[in-house]
């Protein structure tokens, strides 16, 4: 089994800020399934920055023709590649479309999804929307994670609380709440501060490992008042907010990475999170911030209960929810409906 895996190998092609969230989750979950061998790169995104649109969609019809897959797998990020590209590929290797994003990017996706044999979506509601409109070639597949890459490591707990991810107004406002109530909480990530507090994966899973509390946060616009008008104080985070395309949210990759991790999760609510953790049981979850720092203080307080929701969370992430098994169950329905 020959699969040509055509995605950004670098965080949005910036090789700074390490490898991509497909790259981590797709590309290396399946040369663990099908082996090194059988997996074939094409970073395209490198080669549209520095030699152009032309000759990134040239070089992936000549490696399709050098290589002939059996699948080829394509992670999209914006119009880097052409229609014409993906039409003609598919006269030599059936094309499959990994989308992200698309309970949100629907009109990106709108477009693509009839140049692709097959396509899936993280999305339980958006999958059903798909046949219930009659795409019979859209599949169902939750991100997962990585399971040889993120793992349990059994640290110290040396956080009480803490954030990993992006600035964005609304978690920045969650945040100053939670200080005003007297909630401990390191943050890290990106735009947080002048040296952007920036850490490696594995310090991510360090973090996730040594926390009493791991924060999700949403980073969807919001529509509180008290919130709006503390956005109104500052032009950046006015800013942010006219910026951002995100107004739907959605089940996350960082939802099974930090359970993957064995790490207590305190996450926003969202629809279909229940279909993957049982509420309470595998995940915790608030869907008021205004009662979050009394969630977090109980939690906090009762540290069998945190731990053993933290194990079953664990336990169910290694049963049900790899990368790994995720992508090989992809890629066999794609096998048994082309042959």
């Amino acid at each position: 089994m020959k699969i040509l895996a055509l995605l950004m190998q670098h965080d949005y092609g910036i090789k700074e800020r390490g490898f991509s969230y497909e790259y981590l989750n797709i590309f290396l979950p399946l040369c663990d399934v099908y082996g090194k061998e059988n997996i074939f790169l094409y970073d395209y995104f490198s080669d549209y920055k520095s030699k152009g649109k032309k000759f990134c969609n040239n070089r992936i019809l000549e490696i399709v023709n050098e290589i002939k897959p059996d699948l080829s797998v394509f992670c999209l990020f914006k119009n880097e590649i052409e229609f014409e590209t993906v039409d003609k590929l598919r006269k030599i290797s059936p094309a499959f479309c990994y989308f992200i994003d698309d309970p949100w990017r629907v009109k990106f996706a709108r477009q693509w999804i009839k140049h692709f044999d097959f396509f899936s979506t993280p999305d339980f509601f958006m999958h059903q929307t798909y046949i219930a409109e009659g795409f019979t070639n859209a599949l169902y597949s939750p991100f997962g994670f990585n399971s040889s890459i993120y793992k349990k490591k059994d640290l110290k707990k040396i956080y009480d609380v803490t954030f990993v991810g992006g600035f964005s107004p609304y978690r920045k406002w969650v945040i100053n709440l939670l200080q005003k109530e007297g909630i401990k909480i390191n943050v890290f990530g990106r735009g947080w501060s002048s040296d952007n507090n920036w850490i490696s994966q594995e310090q991510m899973i360090d973090i996730f490992n040594q926390s009493k509390i791991n924060l999700n946060l949403s980073n969807a616009v919001f529509y509180d008042l008290k919130f709006l008008f503390y956005s109104f104080s500052s032009p950046y985070s006015i800013a942010k907010i006219l910026r951002l395309k995100k107004f739907r949210e959605q089940i996350k990759g960082r939802h099974y990475e930090i359970n993957g991790c064995g790490g207590f999760q305190l996450s926003y609510y969202v629809q279909g999170l229940n279909l993957a953790y049982e509420i309470e049981k595998e995940i915790a979850v608030f869907d008021n911030v205004y009662n979050l720092p009394e969630t977090i203080n109980f939690y906090l307080k009762n540290d069998k209960l945190r731990e053993q929701i933290a194990e079953n969370g664990f336990q169910k992430s290694l049963k049900e929810h790899t990368a790994q098994s995720y992508l090989k169950n992809l890629v066999e329905q794609i096998r048994s409906r082309i042959k």
